[in-house]
C-alpha cells in the first residue's frame, strides 16, 4: 500500500516515536511518503535516507515562546490554528490527488487526513492541561479534540490503557467525551532497545536536549554553563541534526546530534539521564528502565504536567528550567527509581499494524 505519514514539527519527539512505525511499514513492503518540516524532517531523512519520499509542509505556529503559557492567548490564537489546519488539509488533498494513497496517518497533525481514505491520528494529548487545572478549559479542549477526531477512523494513543499503570495520566485517561471504540491504546512506542547483555554504565550523566526554539537554546546555554559542577563522565547531545559538531574537553563530550543507534548506546551506558519531560522521552526512559532528571519546557503545560505527575508518583525528580541547579538537582534525581515496565514496544507496533491495515480496511 501507499502510505502518507504526517509528523508534527514541534520538537524531535514526534519524529522519534513515528520512526519505529515507519520502519515497521517499510519492512512490510509499504511505500511511505513523509510530511513534516524543519528538524523533525531532517531527523527522519538522516535515519531513513532514500527509503521514503519527503515533502515539507508547515503545520502550526508554536503555542509557547519565551513566556509562560496563557489560556487567554491560546484562545485568542485559536482562529489562527483553525486556519492553519484548514490550509494544511488543502495541501494534503492536493498530495492525495496527485499521488494517490491507501492510508493517511498523522502524528499530532489535525489537517493530515482525507475524507475518502482511511485516516488515523496518533495522539497522546486527548485533553490539554490548563495552568491551575481550569476544568472548563480542559473540558473544552477535550471536546475540540473529540470533534476533530471525527476526521479520523481511529485515534491511536501510544500508552497503556490501564488507569493505574500508564505514562500520560489525565492527558489521555479519565476522559469525558471520547467513546471507547474510537480510541485505541497501542502501548509504548520506542525504537530504542534495552541492552540484552550487561554493559558498563560508564557515562555518569547523559544530557539530551531537544524541542522547539527558543527554549531549546535557552536550556542549552544554562546546561553548558553548569557542566563544571558535574563530576564524572558527561555526554551531551544538543538535538540539532542539521549540524555535525563534536567537542571534547576534560570530562565532557558534546555532540550536536546523535543518531538513534548512538542515542540508544548512550542511554544504556548512562547512570542518569538529564532531559526534557516530553512524552516520547518518558516512553524511552520506561522501556530502558533509566533514572532521570526532568526539566519541562517553560510554558508547555503538557511537559509541566507530566513532570509533576511522575514526581507525585515517585518515578522521576523534576525541576523548572528557571530553578535548575545541576549540582543540587542530580543528587535528588538519583533518589528516584524511574519506571521499569516489562513491556515490549514490538507489541505496540504489531497492534498498530493490525488496526491500520487489517481492521482499517473494514
Amino acid at each position: 500500500m501507499r502510505i502518507l505519514f504526517g509528523v508534527c514539527s514541534w520538537g524531535l519527539g514526534h519524529a522519534a516515536r513515528a520512526l519505529p512505525l515507519i520502519k515497521r511499514m517499510l519492512q512490510s513492503g509499504h511505500e511511505l511518503t513523509v510530511v513534516s518540516k524543519g528538524r523533525p524532517l531532517d531527523f527522519i531523512k538522516k535515519e531513513l535516507g532514500e527509503k521514503c519520499i519527503y515533502y515539507e509542509i508547515a503545520d502550526y505556529s508554536p503555542a509557547y515562546s519565551e513566556k509562560a503559557f496563557s489560556v487567554a492567548k491560546f484562545v485568542a490564537k485559536f482562529p489562527l490554528y483553525l486556519t492553519e489546519v484548514s490550509k494544511e488539509n488543502q495541501k494534503i488533498k492536493q498530495l492525495v490527488s496527485c499521488n494517490g494513497y491507501d492510508r493517511v496517518i498523522s502524528d499530532s497533525r489535525f489537517g493530515v487526513y482525507h475524507p475518502k481514505i482511511a485516516s488515523f491520528l496518533i495522539f497522546h494529548q486527548l485533553r490539554f492541561i490548563a495552568p491551575g487545572r481550569v476544568k472548563i478549559f480542559e473540558r473544552a479542549t477535550e471536546g475540540f479534540n473529540y470533534l476533530s477526531g471525527d476526521n479520523f477512523k481511529k485515534i491511536l494513543v501510544p500508552d497503556l490503557e490501564s488507569e493505574d499503570l500508564n505514562l500520560s495520566g489525565d492527558l489521555s485517561h479519565n476522559l469525558k467525551y471520547f467513546k471507547k471504540e474510537k480510541v485505541e491504546y497501542l502501548g509504548l512506542l520506542c525504537d530504542l532497545k534495552k541492552s540484552e547483555v550487561p554493559i558498563p554504565q560508564d557515562v555518569d550523566y547523559f544530557i539530551s536536549l531537544s524541542g522547539p526554539e527558543p527554549q531549546r537554546k535557552t536550556l542549552e546555554k544554562k546546561i553548558i554553563s553548569q557542566l563544571p559542577a558535574l563530576k564524572g563522565k558527561v555526554v551531551v547531545t544538543l538535538g540539532k541534526p542539521e549540524e555535525k559538531e563534536h567537542i571534547c574537553y576534560q570530562n565532557v563530550e558534546i555532540f550536536s546530534y546523535l543518531n538513534r543507534k548512538k542515542q540508544e548506546e548512550m542511554m544504556n551506558r548512562s547512570r542518569l539521564v538529564i532531559t526534557r519531560s516530553g512524552y516520547t522521552t518518558l516512553m524511552e526512559l520506561a522501556v530502558l528502565g533509566k533514572k532521570a532528571l526532568l526539566i519541562p519546557t517553560p510554558g508547555q503545560t503538557e511537559q509541566i504536567y507530566l513532570a509533576e505527575y511522575h514526581l507525585r508518583k515517585g518515578n522521576f525528580y523534576s525541576v523548572s528550567q528557571e530553578r535548575l541547579n545541576l549540582f543540587r538537582d542530580v543528587i535528588e534525581a538519583k533518589k528516584y527509581p524511574g519506571i521499569s515496565l516489562d513491556i515490549s514496544p514490538e507489541e505496540a507496533e504489531e497492534r498498530f499494524m493490525q488496526v491500520v491495515f487489517d481492521e482499517g480496511g473494514r
